[in-house]
């Protein structure tokens, strides 16, 4: 499998079926990190129907706080909160090794990602679901 910064490439994740994007996914346990009520509930919708639990976390404090006391298998992270942008949560996410992609409207003041996937809102929910499959399949 080709990795772009250890990350498998999208293609690799695509061409497998869809048995085995379960088998990566379900029984997972995901931070999301968003602030917009109705993203953050087709959030839900889309993960809970292949097998993935979620935790939200509308700012970046709130964020903050549930890492402290916990860990994820991986998170997606919306950029631009009312509380700032998420530099620190993604820093934080960097230093525990916990996989993540970053879905925003806004990438802007983004200074490190560590490879991690940026995706520029909209976006389709298999875009989310097969970037979400590669960072938790490289980990």
């Amino acid at each position: 499998m080709g990795t772009t910064n250890g990350v498998p490439m999208i293609k690799d994740i695509r061409t497998t079926g869809p048995r085995d994007l379960r088998a990566i996914l379900s029984g997972k346990h995901i931070l999301v990190v968003e602030d917009d009520p109705v993203v953050a509930v087709d959030y839900r919708i889309q993960l809970q129907a292949i097998g993935i639990t979620q935790t939200l976390q509308p700012t970046i404090r709130r964020a903050l706080a549930y890492l402290a006391d916990h860990d994820g298998d991986a998170a997606i992270v919306d950029n631009q909160l009312p509380d700032g942008n998420c530099e620190r949560v993604v820093a934080e996410l960097i230093r525990r090794r916990i996989p993540f992609i970053v879905v925003s409207g806004d990438t802007f003041g983004m200074r490190e990602t560590g490879g991690a996937p940026v995706l520029t809102k909209p976006v389709r929910p298999d875009e989310v679901r097969d970037n979400l499959a590669a960072v938790i399949a490289a980990a």
